[in-house]
């Protein structure tokens, strides 16, 4: 297991980076080892969107950008030639890339004192990363070749690995909690935190933190989850469905056990768990259970094609906004499939209930 007091001994140096003002000015040479004639890409993450900020032509072998940021934040580089997407830690100062056509791994990140701070997390994370790689190749020899009395061992063996990793973050982001790339860790990590887990960590930031996109989408990613946590009333939303017509959650539910059921035509876990969805429906549903399937498909053929194949029969609604579906906004959805279950009066009373779990919770609601 890896030591933490390397945490402690850069909290110093994490701390005394953080930027005083806004406005940090930038400039980005990227460095081909070839040249090419064709454009690089600035580009970031907004609202689970990729969106270009600036791109460059290259001239005398160089590609040249210039812009400024409120604070240092995580951004994308994109090439044409070679095909390549470079992630860099953008800070104030001249920020140079190397990169090489053959060995995209040998791509280096200078002037950046963000993201200096940010590789140095990577290698310590990337031992953790080695060793689940390490027993998951073990795992599938074993399984290969038949020795089952080995699987459970090594999958527990994977998973434990996975805590300590997550353990680490954890220790990482508390101890380095003036950090400006604290805020980035956390929100990369959290899918896999629960709110209580969110709200201690972005309350234990300090106040220098403030000014980080990563940290605002934080505060309002823990109240989101609040709004719609077990025990708390349901969030209304009224969206089309197959037919057009407008169907709001609140009247939908009324008076009736209701599953709400974040899914789409392309996610296949969720096409895995749709006949147990179906059994379900048809086990429960004179006894007061329904469903509302809210999909988070783009294509509306694909949508429809996917509920006649599943035997889908209750009311599906969606937008067509894929990720950006306004109703998996207002529950904070940001993986399927997901799901809701409201009793009668529309208080959440459970989340996230799939396989056995869904049809033990409606035995012990509807017996």
């Amino acid at each position: 297991m890896k030591k933490f007091f390397f945490l402690s001994l850069i909290a110093i140096i994490i701390a005394s980076c953080a930027p005083e003002k806004k406005n940090l000015e930038f400039s980005l040479t990227i460095k081909p080892d070839t040249l090419v004639d064709t454009y690089a890409y600035l580009k970031k993450i907004t609202e689970g969107k990729m969106l270009t900020l600036d791109s460059a032509k290259m001239v005398n072998g160089v590609f040249k950008m210039k812009g400024e940021i409120d604070f240092p934040v995580m951004q994308y580089i994109y090439l044409d030639d070679p095909k390549m997407r470079i992630p860099v830690f953008f800070d104030s100062g001249d920020i140079v890339v190397g990169v090489f056509k053959d060995d995209p791994k040998a791509t280096t990140v200078n002037g950046s004192p963000a993201h200096d701070l940010y590789k140095t997390f990577e290698k310590e994370l990337a031992i953790f990363d080695e060793d689940r790689n390490r027993i998951y190749k073990d795992y599938r020899m074993a399984k290969d070749s038949g020795w089952t009395e080995k699987l459970d061992s090594l999958s527990n063996a994977r998973a434990s690995v996975y805590e300590i990793r997550q353990g680490f973050i954890k220790e990482y982001v508390f101890i380095n909690n003036a950090s400006v790339i604290s805020p980035y860790i956390v929100y990369s990590n959290s899918y896999f935190w629960n709110v209580n887990e969110l709200d201690s960590v972005v309350n234990n930031f300090d106040a220098v933190l403030k000014s980080s996109p990563d940290y605002q989408w934080l505060v309002n990613r823990v109240a989101i989850l609040k709004r719609v946590a077990v025990g708390q009333p349901l969030v209304d939303f009224t969206m089309k469905d197959t037919s057009g017509v407008d169907i709001t959650l609140s009247e939908y539910c009324k008076g009736k056990y209701t599953m709400v059921d974040f899914w789409a035509a392309w996610c296949g876990p969720c096409r895995a768990e749709n006949p147990n969805v179906v059994a379900c429906y048809n086990d429960f549903h004179d006894k007061g259970f329904d469903v509302l399937g809210v999909s988070f498909d783009k294509n509306r053929e694909d949508w429809i094609q996917s509920i006649h194949d599943d035997g889908l029969v209750w009311r599906q609604v969606c937008d067509l906004q894929g990720w950006s579906n306004a109703a998996g906004k207002l529950y904070g959805i940001r993986g399927i499939p997901s799901s809701i279950l409201l009793n009668p009066e529309g208080i959440i009373i459970a989340k996230n209930l799939r396989g056995e779990e869904l049809r033990e919770k409606l035995e012990e609601l509807m017996p």
